[in-house]
C-alpha cells in the first residue's frame, strides 16, 4: 500500500497536472521553449490539455518570431519558428510567417547588394535557404550577386568583355536595388581596361623582343598583375622569371654529422642563412641584386621584450620560425621581400597580415585569402582555422595551449620559406617546448616542458634543474640574447636573429 495516501488515492495521480503546471508557469515567464519540451514529456503528452497547450504555445511561438523579425531580429525569429516547427505549429501559420520573414531579409539584401557586397548576399541567401527561408525576390537577389561575384573573378583575369556582360545581367536582375553601385563598379572597369590594355601591349611587347631578359620580363609581369592580378599570362611568366633569375632558389642547410657510436646527447648546432644569403655565390652575369628594401620599424610588442624575428633550432626537434611582433605580414618570397613569413609561392610581395591584440588573433587580407574555404576581408582566427592565401598556399593556425596566447602557423601546403623551417610561432608572452599537445613546439623526449618568455625587456629560459646558456652555468631559469645557445641534460636549442642585432642582452 507504500503508493496509496491514507485516503486512498495513488500519490501518482496527478502527475501529470504538476508537470503541466510547471510549464504554464515558464509559459508566463516567456520561456516558451521549456513549456513546450515539459508540455511534450513521454508522461504527459498524451492528455488532451497537454495537446491544447502545446498547441496554443507554438502559435505564440510563431507570434513572437513575427515581433522578433519587426525588432531586426531575424536570426532569433527564425530559431522561433524552427522550435514552433518541432512540436507541430500549423503548416499554413508557419508559411505565412516565413513568406512574411522573407520578404524583410529581401530588403536587408537589396541594401547590401546597393552598398556593393555580393559576396554577403550569397552567402545570406544560402544560409537563410538551408533554414527553410526563401522566395523569388531572394532567388533573384542571388542571381545578381553571383553574376557580380564572377564579373570581378573575370575582370582579375583580364576578361572584361565577359565581365561587363555579367554586370549588365546583375544590373537587369537587381533592377533600381543596386544601379548606383553597379555603374559605379561598370565605370570602373572601363577605367581597369583602358589601362591594362596599355599595360598587357608593354608586357606581350616584352616577351616578343626580349624573351630571354627575364627582370625586365618581370617588371613589365607585376606591372600588369597590378591591375589585373589572376592574368594567366602574366602569372605564368612572373613564375617563369623568378626561377631564372635565381628569386626562387632555396638550399637546405647540411645537418650535422652524428656520432658513429650514437651515444650522448646530440647536441651539434646548425646555422641558418637569413633571405638576404640565399643568392647562389656565383655573380649574376648581368642582373645586379637589388638594394634591400627599407624595414619599417614597428612599435614594441605590447608583451615587451625583444622585436623581429629569430630562427630558433632544437636538436633533433627542427627549425622554427620565431615571430616576436604582434603583427606579421605573410608574403612572396624574393630579394625584395619584406614579408615577415616570405614563401616561395606565387602571392604578392605582401598577400596578408595576422594581427595579435591581446589573447585574439586577426586575419587581414591585401589579397586573395580564405578562411576555412571562405574569401574574406578581415576575419578573427580560431584554433584550427585553415587559411588559403592566393589559389593554394595553405598554413594551419593552432592555439594549442589554453594559458598561453601564443600560436603557431603549420605549413599545410607544399610551399616554404627560402630557409627551411619545420613550422612558425606568433609568439606572445612564452612558448613551450615539450612533450604534452599543449606545447607549442613538440619535443615527445622531454620529461618536462621548457619555457621561453619575455621578462623586463628580455627573452628568458626556464627549464626543471641545471643547464648552460652559451657556456655559463645556469639554474632553474637565465636571460637570453637573440644569439644564445641552449644546453642541458638531453637538448639543445639555438637561436639566430633573421636581422642584425646588437651583441648585447636586449
Amino acid at each position: 500500500m507504500g503508493n496509496v495516501n491514507q485516503g486512498g488515492n495513488s500519490t501518482m495521480l496527478g502527475h501529470w497536472r504538476v508537470v503541466l503546471k510547471q510549464a504554464e508557469e515558464s509559459a508566463r515567464a516567456g520561456r516558451l521553449d521549456e513549456a513546450l519540451a515539459l508540455a511534450s514529456r513521454a508522461d504527459v503528452a498524451e492528455y488532451r490539455q497537454a495537446v491544447v497547450l502545446r498547441g496554443k504555445w507554438a502559435k505564440e511561438l510563431v507570434q513572437r518570431a513575427s515581433r522578433r523579425a519587426r525588432a531586426d531580429d531575424l536570426d532569433g525569429a527564425l530559431s522561433d519558428l524552427d522550435t514552433a516547427e518541432s512540436f507541430g505549429a500549423a503548416p499554413d501559420l508557419l508559411a505565412s510567417c516565413r513568406s512574411t520573414l522573407a520578404d524583410r531579409a529581401a530588403d536587408d539584401l537589396r541594401t547590401d547588394l546597393a552598398s556593393g557586397a555580393p559576396d554577403r548576399v550569397v552567402e545570406r541567401v544560402e544560409s537563410l535557404a538551408d533554414r527553410k527561408l526563401s522566395s523569388p525576390a531572394l532567388r533573384r537577389l542571388r542571381e545578381a550577386a553571383e553574376a557580380w561575384k564572377v564579373a570581378r573573378a573575370e575582370a582579375r583575369r583580364g576578361e572584361f568583355g565577359l565581365a561587363f556582360e555579367l554586370i549588365d545581367r546583375a544590373a537587369h536582375l537587381a533592377g533600381n536595388d543596386a544601379g548606383n553601385a553597379l555603374g559605379a563598379y561598370r565605370r570602373e572597369l572601363e577605367a581597369r581596361q583602358q589601362a591594362a590594355s596599355t599595360k598587357a601591349d608593354r608586357f606581350y611587347r616584352t616577351l616578343a623582343e626580349t624573351p630571354d631578359q627575364w627582370p625586365a620580363i618581370l617588371a613589365a609581369a607585376e606591372d600588369l598583375l597590378q591591375t589585373v592580378p589572376d592574368h594567366p599570362a602574366a602569372r605564368q611568366a612572373r613564375g617563369r622569371a623568378w626561377q631564372q633569375i635565381g628569386a626562387i632558389g632555396p638550399r637546405v642547410p647540411t645537418l650535422p654529422q652524428r656520432s658513429a657510436a650514437g651515444h650522448g646527447p646530440r647536441t651539434a648546432e646548425i646555422r641558418f642563412l637569413d633571405d638576404r644569403t640565399l643568392a647562389d655565390p656565383a655573380p649574376a652575369p648581368a642582373v645586379p641584386d637589388p638594394a634591400p628594401a627599407p624595414q619599417t620599424d614597428r612599435p614594441p610588442s605590447k608583451y615587451g621584450g625583444p622585436h623581429g624575428r629569430v630562427l630558433l633550432w632544437a636538436d633533433v626537434i627542427g627549425g622554427y620560425l620565431v615571430c616576436l611582433d604582434d603583427e606579421i605580414t605573410i608574403g612572396r618570397a624574393g630579394p625584395d621581400s619584406t614579408a615577415d613569413l616570405p614563401l616561395l609561392a606565387d602571392l604578392a610581395r605582401r598577400h596578408a597580415v595576422i594581427a595579435r591584440d591581446g589573447e585574439h588573433y586577426t586575419l587581414r587580407a591585401l589579397q586573395p585569402t580564405f578562411v576555412n574555404g571562405r574569401a574574406i576581408d578581415s576575419a578573427p582566427l580560431r584554433d584550427g582555422d585553415l587559411i588559403r592565401l592566393g589559389a593554394n598556399v595553405e598554413l594551419e593556425f593552432r592555439r594549442p595551449s589554453p594559458v598561453s596566447a601564443t600560436a603557431t602557423l603549420r605549413l599545410m601546403s607544399r610551399h616554404r620559406p627560402p630557409t627551411a623551417i619545420d613550422g612558425v610561432l606568433l609568439m606572445a608572452q612564452s612558448c613551450l617546448i615539450g612533450p604534452t599537445r599543449q606545447c607549442h613546439i613538440a619535443a615527445p623526449k622531454l620529461d618536462q616542458p621548457i619555457v621561453l618568455f619575455r621578462q623586463a625587456d628580455t627573452l628568458w629560459c626556464r627549464c626543471p634543474g641545471s643547464f648552460e646558456v652559451d657556456g655559463a652555468p645556469a639554474l632553474s631559469r637565465a636571460p637570453l640574447t637573440l644569439t644564445s645557445a641552449v644546453k642541458g641534460e638531453g637538448f639543445s636549442f639555438s637561436l639566430e636573429p633573421l636581422e642584425p642585432r646588437p651583441a648585447t642582452r636586449v
